[in-house]
């Protein structure tokens, strides 16, 4: 009952673009450009960190093509570079930083990623419940300080009862010891 929710919308060719002419990853760029909000933030607040924050990612594993319906993801943890001032030098650093975290990552492919339909929504629901009520999450250091999703969009247009939808904003789960969610559509 606490939480606050707020939304923007930012041209997707232009962010392209400049991943683009950055050599970079769309998903680095989003990255930065939510690092740097961070990082300005919490100057305003006063509370800059001395050490970089980390970003949890979750990273597709479906193989192009499969088309199954099922769940096929994972995780990394990528630095955010907050502790680097110049923007250009924080990307790179991230863009280094996300790298190795997917090298690292590669061997999952391999492993089983998708816990039966029916049960996996009632032991994910007792687990969270379990984590949060035990205390757990405040007496261990968070695993990262933000999660941070880009999940693309639709291919296709969207229709509300026979309207076009001109945009809409994801909204997220944030979890015990991570607070804070970003999500990108």
């Amino acid at each position: 009952n606490q939480r606050a929710f707020a939304g923007r919308l930012v041209p997707l060719a232009e962010l392209k673009q400049m991943a683009r002419a950055l050599k970079v990853t769309l998903n680095d760029l989003v990255l930065a450009e939510c690092a740097g909000a961070l990082k300005r933030f919490l100057a305003e607040e006063d509370c800059v960190p001395t050490k970089s924050l980390t970003a949890a990612v979750p990273i597709s594993l479906r193989s192009e093509g499969d088309t199954q319906a099922n769940n096929q993801v994972s995780g990394m943890v990528v630095s955010l570079a907050t502790d680097i001032a110049d923007p250009i030098e924080r990307l790179r650093t991230i863009h280094a930083s996300a790298n190795a975290a997917k090298g690292m990552t590669g061997f999952l492919k391999s492993l089983p990623t998708d816990l039966p339909a029916l049960g996996a929504p009632w032991l994910m629901s007792g687990l969270a419940s379990l984590y949060g009520r035990s205390r757990i999450a405040d007496r261990l250091p968070p695993l990262a300080n933000v999660a941070i999703s880009n999940v693309p969009g639709p291919p296709v247009p969207l229709y509300l009862a026979g309207a076009l939808v001109d945009s809409y904003v994801p909204v997220s789960i944030v979890t015990h010891g991570l607070a804070l969610n970003i999500t990108v559509q």
